[in-house]
């Protein structure tokens, strides 16, 4: 008989936290304690809410679950054994990596999730910042979607990377995205 501490992360939660982890909140590997916790921030306090109801079986719910950094919202998950298979699939050597084999087993409601967290739109366009990946996850981001018909390209503002979806890319990306914002999100992105 095999004992699970703690929580099972859903394949619902587990999109959420690939999403969060892709738009930049961070898996925690402590020096000291066997189980990496997640550390998530945002300027929107609603969206960092939403993060943490999607994903409420790993916080301790209370009324500083959320604590305000400046013009910053933070908040820290309980550390499980579920965030140590995390961490072992997003890091190498403590450095923080995207693979193909993990951008395959993504669904619409992590490039959700990815999107709000690091993505902007104009009117034609959409942007993905992906300078924590480098060049070369970057450039493994692009091959992703270009393979799914989001056409897009590498560029480099101001020596950080991101992705920019052509025309056609953003719709094709924006088409999948959309229907999966929470409704006090649909504004900002129409």
């Amino acid at each position: 008989m095999t004992y699970q501490c703690g929580p099972v992360l859903r394949e619902s939660q587990k999109q959420v936290l690939y999403g969060t982890i892709l738009g930049g909140s961070s898996i925690i590997h402590p020096d000291r304690g066997k189980n990496c916790y997640l550390a998530m921030r945002d300027h929107d306090n609603l969206w960092l809410s939403y993060k943490i109801e999607m994903l409420k079986d790993f916080f301790k719910l209370d009324q500083n679950t959320i604590k305000k950094d400046k013009n910053t919202y933070r908040c820290y998950s309980v550390a499980y054994p579920v965030f140590n298979q995390a961490y072992e699939a997003f890091y190498k050597d403590g450095v923080k990596v995207v693979t193909r084999e993990i951008l395959e087993i993504l669904t619409d409601e992590a490039w959700m999730v990815w999107f709000v967290d690091a993505g902007r739109k104009s009117k034609r366009k959409a942007y993905l910042r992906t300078h924590k990946f480098g060049e070369e996850g970057t450039q493994i981001i692009a091959d992703y979607f270009n393979s799914l018909d989001c056409a897009c390209d590498v560029h480099q503002c101001r020596g950080r990377y991101e992705i920019v979806f052509s025309n056609k890319g953003a719709y094709e990306l924006l088409k999948y995205v959309a229907p999966r914002l929470p409704n006090f999100m649909i504004e900002k992105y129409d």
